[in-house]
This record gives structure tokens, sequence and C-alpha cells, in this order.
């Protein structure tokens, strides 16, 4: 097993708890406290999710790429993967943190 492989299966294996958080917290399965506390709790859980889903799909996407990609497109990958899901992250996390103030 090379590096592409192992770094495309520990991308994909981080990914996973915050994806099942995030369908927990879509379907109502899991209320937490933060969350109960908001001026709209509906609002808060959906950007929440969305927030963990979507980062999450990112990185299981990244992580695939690195699977079945040739090596000598790992940098590239590496560069705009993280530079996609960072920017997503932000983005989301600032429509969370509006849709979690009490």
């Amino acid at each position: 097993m090379d590096e592409m492989m192992l770094a495309g299966i520990v991308v994909i294996a981080s990914a996973l708890p915050g994806l099942v958080i995030g369908l927990m917290l879509l379907t109502g399965k899991w209320d937490p406290v933060s969350i109960k506390a908001a001026r709209d709790p509906a609002r808060a859980r959906a950007a929440t999710a969305r927030l963990l889903l979507v980062i999450d799909a990112l990185l299981i996407l990244l992580g695939l790429a690195l699977l079945f990609s040739p090596r000598e497109h790992a940098t590239v990958l590496a560069v705009g993967g993280v530079g996609a899901v960072t920017l997503a992250a932000t983005v989301l996390a600032i429509a969370a943190v509006r849709a979690n103030k009490a």
C-alpha cells in the first residue's frame, strides 16, 4: 500500500464520524443543548447539519480522489481539496453561527 492510498483511507475514515453526526442532527436523532438554546432550534439544527454534511462530503471526495488518482497529481489535489474544504467551512460556519445565536 503506497502513501496515496493510505492518505485517501485516512481522509475518508476521518470524515465518517462527522457524517454520522450530521445525519443524526438532520434527522433529529440528536439534539444538543446548544441547539436547544438557540432562538430558532430548527434553523440552528439544519445549519449545523448542513455544515457537517458538506464538509465531510468534500473530505470523502478528496479521499476518493487521493485513492484513485495518479501520484503526480497528489500535490494539486491536496492543495485544491484543502482549499475547497476551508472555503466551504468558512462560509457555512458563518451561517451556522448566525443560526445558533441565542
